[in-house]
């Protein structure tokens, strides 16, 4: 038998015992030839990263920007300058000092804020040629609702909003919305013509044989609550007047306190100053041929007896302020409901409770503003148009009644004014949202 020896012969494994080292240096290779393309890798992803947070930070300044500036449809005469102004203000703010491009559309209400940028690469820039450009796009769009003009406040009364014998409400292209859950929190009785682009009452309506609604009343609908219950009465001045009469002169009046009220009586032509005017425990009164204008003017009625009356013999030609705390707002009455006389004089429907109010002038062209009453019944009774040479009026009242022959008109030419609609009444429903 022939015996075979290894001893000199390589083990059977010897070579495969050789192949770790191998690998293990071929690893290092791929290792080492791989790592650029690694740390590139993470370099990039970095890079992408922070543009991707830099573009989410535009985009929510973009976002707010849009919804902000888009707000301002709620401006009479609304300036697409003016809009973009309220956008590029907003994305200098918070993006430092970068410039949006803004597109303003006010057929469409939409205003559509383009941010973009360059984030510098540091890997990445040979990919991207050093820089990243970045855009972010929001367009908001404010709601075209049918706009409010008149909302009488009162949850209870009947004739919240009441016209009588021939009276006419005229308000074309607007909502008039009754908030009494009463039967007849809408009435329009005799001859009297109500024409809206909408009616509305939380309660019910009635009419007699020769009335007319055009459309007929929509019922049982949601009362509105009070668009300016938030609005602040003006501060409380020391008197600039007491019992302040003008009598057949003609003279400028400055903003002030009116303490004992004022009286414009005997052809008296009074301008009133751009500003507040405060009519403190005293009525306001103009007559016997007297008239008052004023371009930029609020007049906020306060106290006990504050109330107002234009008789049928005055001229009244007022608008309201086009800026400052009570802008958009001509008349304001005292919110607390402090009690006026309970017999003020020339007409039968006033006294008691809510104050009351009475607009009897036959030349009453111009009430171009909103007239706030939360606690006030406003009477209108006169034989010519009131209002009807104004843009636009807004009444926001506790109760209102016309009485006999006024044609009151609300219009609604925002477009047609620098003077501000206060915000939840006016042009808009205020409703504003991202359409992209």
């Amino acid at each position: 038998m022939r015996l075979t020896t290894t001893r000199n012969r390589p083990p059977r494994f010897a070579s495969l015992r050789r192949f770790p080292s191998a690998d293990a240096g071929s690893t290092l290779t791929l290792f080492a030839l791989s790592l650029p393309l690694l740390l590139a890798a993470v370099g990039i992803g970095l890079d992408y990263s922070r543009a991707l947070a830099t573009k989410a930070r535009m985009q929510s300044v973009a976002d707010a920007a849009a919804l902000a500036s888009a707000h301002e449809f709620q401006m009479a005469k609304a300036d697409p300058s003016k809009i973009s102004a309220v956008a590029t203000s907003f994305v200098v703010s918070q993006l430092n000092g970068q410039t949006p491009a803004v597109v303003v559309d006010t057929k469409a209400l939409t205003v559509q804020v383009t941010v973009e940028s360059d984030v510098p690469m540091t890997v990445g820039k040979v990919i991207w040629q050093g820089n990243m450009h970045v855009v972010a796009s929001a367009t908001a769009k404010m709601s075209n609702g049918l706009p409010l003009c008149l909302l009488g406040l009162d949850p209870k009364a009947q004739g919240t909003i009441e016209l009588e014998k021939n009276a006419w409400l005229t308000a074309p292209g607007c909502l008039v919305n009754s908030n009494s859950k009463s039967p007849q929190g809408l009435k329009s009785m005799d001859n009297a013509v109500l024409t809206a682009g909408f009616i509305c009452s939380a309660g019910g309506k009635v009419q007699s044989a020769n009335a007319n609604y055009s459309p007929q009343p929509m019922t049982d609908c949601s009362p509105i609550p009070d668009p300016l219950a938030a609005r602040q009465v003006p501060a409380d001045p020391a008197c600039s007047y007491t019992n302040k009469v003008v009598d057949g002169l003609t003279v400028t009046l400055q903003p002030g306190t009116y303490c004992g009220g004022l009286t414009v009586t005997n052809g008296a032509q009074v301008t009133f100053a751009d500003g507040i005017h405060v009519i403190k425990n005293g009525p306001f009164i103009v007559d016997h041929n007297a008239s008052v204008m004023g371009a930029h003017v609020a007049f906020y009625l306060q106290g006990t007896g504050a109330n107002l009356t234009f008789a049928a013999a005055s001229t009244i030609n007022l608008a309201a302020p086009k800026d400052g705390p009570l802008a958009g707002i001509l008349i304001f009455d005292d919110p607390t409901g402090a009690p006026a006389p309970e017999k003020p004089a020339n007409h039968p429907k006033v006294g008691g409770s809510p104050r009351a109010h009475q607009i009897l002038s036959n030349n009453a062209r111009t009430l171009l503003g909103t007239i706030y009453m939360p606690q006030g019944r406003l009477i209108v009774d006169a034989t010519s148009p009131i209002a009807d040479r104004s843009a636009y009026t807004v009444l926001v009242v506790q109760q209102l009644d016309l009485y006999s022959g006024p044609n009151l008109v609300l219009n609604s030419d925002y477009g047609a004014s620098e003077i501000p609609v206060p915000m939840g009444v006016g042009p808009y429903d205020g409703n504003v949202a991202l359409s992209n």
